[in-house]
């Protein structure tokens, strides 16, 4: 299935760009509300509301503006009512244009019966089990079977048919399929499992993230994990996902005050917006961390792109649990040093919405990754 990869630029209360009025030297942002909605094929959604908004927050009529959406193979959009209907299962962005200023928002279209994996690939070594991590949806409440195909190769993986438990035996990648009906309707969707040995921390692993909320990603890219010094000659533990293309730099990094020495299960704790930038070494968050903490970031190589950061964020002040890193394998690796494999769940808030319940993406991965030292000064 292919995926469309959304990044929305800005908050419902900010926009892609902004109007200057010339009469006050005032600046109005463009905004469509909501930021994020969703609908099944078939169905219609009202128009989004448009308007400007100044920087004391008080909202003011847009006048004329044009609708548009992208792309129109998932979703089609009135351009004069601006009412949307969806299509067919994917992303939309919904962008409205007014005075040469451009605001989006998302929405998501489902089918009648809906099944979407939350990881389309699970990197895992010999030995790992992990149970395929999926959501289902259907328009009418109806009962669901769920049921998974053997794997293809039992060598490198078998499968639960029932429960999608995976167990991961030696090298390889295959297909997984999961399938879903009501007795009426079946929806399929497929992924892949890679069974990875690494003998060696000399070169690179691999990871596989996935980003729900108003950014999307399913991306994979080289993995690295880190026991590093910090100012006070401790180790601390650094897991280093990340993927470069001519477009983009996304990286997500995961920070734990102690080393790592074998398999173990942390908590991820909030990382505040402010914290993660300080400039003062012993409150930098790298160089000498007080919790568990963990952020995704996406910069592009176009500066006039929007660069996204979103930091670990519990659900409350009180509760600042983000979510869990969990290492499932440490293995010793030729010439020191070790082989891990895990995966990650957290709860993150995006930077430039930091006060928007809409800015909470759900980061979700697997990872089989070498393990190094490195005794140098923190490098921050």
């Amino acid at each position: 299935m292919k995926r469309y990869v959304f990044a929305l630029p800005l908050a419902a209360a900010t926009a892609l760009g902004c109007i200057n009025v010339s009469d006050t030297n005032q600046s109005l942002f463009l905004v469509v509300a909501p930021v994020l909605d969703s609908v099944f094929v078939g169905d219609t959604l009202l128009p989004r509301d448009v308007y400007l908004r100044d920087e004391t927050g008080v909202h003011h009529d847009p006048g004329a503006f044009k609708w548009n959406i992208v792309p129109d193979s998932v979703a089609t959009i009135d351009s004069v009512t601006g009412k949307i209907v969806g299509v067919s299962k994917g992303t939309a962005l919904v962008l409205a244009t007014v005075s040469g200023a451009t605001s989006g928002a998302l929405v998501i279209v489902s089918r009648p019966l809906e099944l979407t994996l939350l990881l389309d690939t699970i990197y895992v070594m010999p030995g790992d089990t992990i149970t395929v991590p999926l959501v289902t949806r259907r328009k009418t409440p109806a009962p669901t079977t769920m049921r998974f195909d053997s794997s293809a190769a039992s060598s490198v993986y078998t499968i639960d048919t029932v429960s999608g438990l995976v167990t991961a035996h030696g090298d390889g990648v295959v297909p997984y399929v999961a399938r879903l009906t009501d007795g009426t309707s079946s929806v399929s969707d497929t992924g892949a499992v890679v069974v990875m040995s690494l003998t060696d921390t000399t070169g690179s692993g691999r990871y596989f993230m996935t980003a729900f909320g108003t950014a999307i990603r399913h991306q994979s890219g080289g993995a690295l994990a880190l026991n590093y010094a910090r100012l006070n000659d401790k180790l601390a533990f650094q897991l280093i996902d990340t993927l470069t293309t001519s477009a983009v730099a996304e990286r997500v990094l995961i920070t734990v005050p102690d080393s790592l020495q074998g398999p173990r299960l942390f908590e991820i704790d909030s990382l505040g917006r402010e914290e993660a930038a300080s400039p003062i070494p012993t409150l930098s968050p790298i160089c000498n961390p007080q919790r568990p903490w963990a952020l995704w970031s996406s910069i592009p190589v176009d500066p006039n792109n929007l660069r996204i950061f979103a930091y670990s964020h519990g659900r409350t002040s009180i509760d600042s649990v983000a979510g869990s890193l969990s290492i499932t394998q440490y293995a010793a690796a030729v010439g020191g040093g070790a082989i891990i494999s895990g995966r990650y769940l957290f709860r993150a808030q995006r930077a430039d919405l930091y006060t928007d319940p809409l800015g909470v993406l759900t980061i979700r991965g697997t990872f089989v990754a070498p393990l190094r030292e490195r005794r140098t000064t923190c490098q921050g």
